[in-house]
């Protein structure tokens, strides 16, 4: 078995047949790939749309599960997936014609550890968006010096992922943390702008997620998590892991400090995160937050009246503005 697409479903009923049809005309032989798909307590038809590609495809693994979320129904899947390389589609998501066959022979023929796809962002209606910028094509590096892409546009072999799953304590961000260990380990990274992954860009409750108690929790775990496993496997000598790292780590911060910090300008918050990483030994990252948020790495009394300032003169100017239009 060459390739495991893996698919979490959750009431995925307007999307699921456009994505599955994207699977099975990829011009692969039907023994090269599997799509092991996680019906995860759907309670729409998702369901009856899974059993009837299951009737007409043999190499269709499907288990039903109860309400569990993404992290666990992909950490399933991986234990049940056979393929020498992995991937994962989001059930919303589809692939360009050929994509995944042409990618499939990149990866064998380059002996790749990690290839990623070129992403574009289509409308609900199926309309072209945008594409995300182009990384260098070809070019072949080390996970720990090729440049991060957006999960799930990426295909794995299964022994670089090894035992790493998708941490069940992170409730926005599982994707990036896994995607981060496995590339660290990854001696060939590649990028190809001419295999495509369609990512449906529609309103989800995400962003809502983020800015919950229960999501700011997961960050700080991110943050903890990268950082334990930096000093599990890599030398503190290393410094290309140590800046692999630490680039992964300031997204974390930041989504701290933009929607728990910032927002309500919360102390309880600044304090606990500047102790976290002075544990850690992270607290130069908050030189980088402080380009772009002044003061924020003197102390929170500089950092918040900047902050008050700001926003004091940005209602002046709004006041201003609405002056002029009488």
């Amino acid at each position: 078995m060459k390739l495991s697409i893996i698919i979490p479903v959750y009431n995925a009923e307007k999307y699921l047949q456009k994505c599955l049809e994207s699977v099975f005309q990829q011009n692969l032989k039907t023994q090269d790939f599997e799509v092991v798909c996680i019906n995860d307590g759907s309670t729409d038809s998702t369901s009856k749309i899974l059993k009837e590609f299951q009737k007409k495809y043999i190499n269709i693994i499907l288990e039903d599960q109860e309400n569990s979320g993404e992290a666990i129904s992909r950490n399933r899947a991986l234990v049940l997936s056979k393929g020498e390389y992995v991937t994962f589609l989001d059930s919303d998501d589809y692939y360009d014609e050929f994509a995944l066959s042409k990618a499939l022979h990149s990866v064998e023929s380059q002996n790749l550890d990690i290839l990623y796809l070129k992403i574009n962002h289509i409308s609900e209606d199926y309309q072209f968006i945008q594409s995300l910028p182009n990384l260098s094509n070809n070019e072949i590096l080390s996970g720990l010096q090729h440049e991060r892409r957006p999960f799930p546009a990426t295909i794995y072999k299964k022994t670089v992922i090894g035992d790493i799953l998708f941490p069940l304590n992170i409730i926005v961000g599982p994707d990036s943390v896994f995607n981060a260990l496995v590339q660290s380990n990854a001696k060939r990274v590649s990028y190809s702008s001419e295999l495509v992954y369609n990512y449906l860009v529609r309103p989800n409750s995400l962003s809502k997620k983020a800015i919950t108690e229960e999501g700011y929790q997961g960050f700080m775990n991110a943050i903890s998590i990268l950082d334990e496993y930096k000093h599990q496997h890599f030398s503190p000598e290393n410094a290309e892991a140590q800046q692999y790292f630490d680039k992964v780590i300031l997204v974390f911060i930041t989504r701290i400090v933009e929607l728990h910090i910032l927002p309500n300008l919360y102390q309880p918050k600044y304090v606990e995160l500047k102790k976290l990483l002075l544990e850690k030994g992270y607290w130069h990252l908050a030189t980088s937050i402080a380009e772009k948020y002044p003061y924020f790495d003197v102390s929170f009394s500089k950092f918040s009246r900047h902050q008050k300032k700001l926003i004091f003169k940005t209602k002046v100017y709004q006041l201003i503005q609405k002056i002029k239009k009488l």
